[in-house]
């Protein structure tokens, strides 16, 4: 077994991107999870991996093998971990967070409106609920889309719930007055999935953007208000260019992901978000061109970064999430197949199957397949004593 030289702190398909993206650079990684159906346990690319429990991660991390490895955390509860034990960390390895508890700030989104309003465009937005509905719609008209704070603080069991009529809004005050103070609202911004935009990027120790990758998102999952799983890369200057200014004025340094939406009634590119990590689809920078992944261990260890490399253009799906997607947003067959034939000839990304790395794929394939045969006989069997 060789000494490692990174530790991925691994989450989902963020963790098998991050993998993949460090050892095409030949770069020795271990993986430490928390979920023993990772599917970068699957990987043939892993130098050492292990499974323990949140609780005891930092004794595991602490009793591992040699030091001076980078951390890679690969999802917000990672950040906020290295975040709460960042001094004792840093005695045994390297890795990079924003400055100033940047990412703590970020994982709750009323801070993260307020710090970013100073530098891009946001959408209107209530980030302390009012007591009253008809108070709310004095404040902030509809459509809205209301959303849980963090992930910690989310009481309504759900992403978010769009508000289009104040039918909807008094029932969202009816069932969920209870969890006011721990929601925002912002204004809906309409138009098709193809308005949204994402830059995964990363900056360095003094604010600059070292690597910046921008693609256009085209299917969700849920549909319309979930997860990318189907989109297109293209350089997107414009986003490129307000990503710059929110890095340079928070003094950012690390990696983000940071998500827009275009308005086409104002016509600008309005702010939707930032997570303080790597993107669920970093593979995707990486087979473009642009490795954010290696660009976050460089600067961990101080290392220089080479000029910012240019992108180029791929088409990213996750199948099994993109097909479910596709039947809950009640597109025909027809469409369907119409879609993925336009785009066979271009270079696809997969965000589990690589050819080179295959078995990630096939296990979440597997299980995905145990999943559903079990919700079917779930059903069957409801069917049956109903009748």
């Amino acid at each position: 077994m060789k000494s490692s030289q990174a530790i991925i702190l691994s989450a989902g398909p963020n963790g098998l991107g991050a993998l993949r993206g460090l050892t095409k650079q030949h770069v020795i990684t271990d993986v430490i999870t928390t979920n023993n159906n990772e599917p970068a346990l699957f990987s043939r690319l892993v130098n050492r991996a292990e499974t323990t429990t949140q609780e005891r991660l930092l004794e595991t991390l602490l009793t591992w093998p040699g030091s001076g490895q980078v951390l890679i955390p690969t999802s917000d509860w990672y950040v906020e971990f290295l975040t709460n034990h960042e001094t004792l960390l840093q005695e045994k390895f390297n890795f990079v967070l924003p400055t100033g508890k940047l990412s703590e700030k970020f994982i709750d989104k009323k801070q993260e409106v307020e710090l970013v309003a100073t530098f891009t465009n946001v959408p209107k937005s209530l980030v302390n609920l009012p007591s009253t509905s008809q108070a709310f719609t004095n404040e902030l008209p509809l459509p809205v889309i209301i959303k849980p704070r963090s992930n910690e603080l989310n009481k309504l069991g759900q992403k978010n719930i769009v508000i289009n009529d104040q039918i909807q809004l008094d029932e969202f005050y009816r069932q969920y007055s209870f969890a006011l103070e721990y929601c925002i609202a912002q204004e809906l911004i309409k138009g098709s999935d193809e308005n949204l935009w994402v830059c995964n990027c990363v900056f360095n120790e003094n604010s600059d953007l070292i690597t910046a990758f921008t693609f256009q998102r085209l299917q969700l999952t849920p549909p319309h208000y979930g997860v990318t799983c189907y989109a297109k890369s293209y350089e997107n200057q414009e986003v490129i260019e307000q990503v710059d200014k929110i890095g340079k004025g928070l003094k950012y340094a690390g990696p983000a992901m940071v998500e827009f939406k275009y308005d086409s009634k104002s016509q600008q590119y309005k702010y939707i978000e930032i997570n303080p990590r790597l993107g669920l689809c970093n593979y995707f920078d990486t087979s473009c061109g642009v490795n954010n992944v290696y660009a976050t261990y460089c600067v961990a260890l101080g290392l220089p970064v080479e000029e910012r490399p240019k992108q180029t253009h791929r088409v990213f799906i996750s199948v099994y999430e993109d097909l479910y997607s596709r039947y809950r947003d009640n597109q025909s067959l027809f469409t369907i197949i119409k879609t993925y034939l336009r785009d066979l000839l271009r270079p696809h990304t997969f965000i589990y199957f690589a050819w080179r790395d295959p078995l990630p794929a096939i296990a979440v394939g597997l299980n995905q397949l145990r999943s559903l045969l079990k919700m079917s006989i779930a059903k069957l069997r409801r069917k049956k004593r109903n009748s």
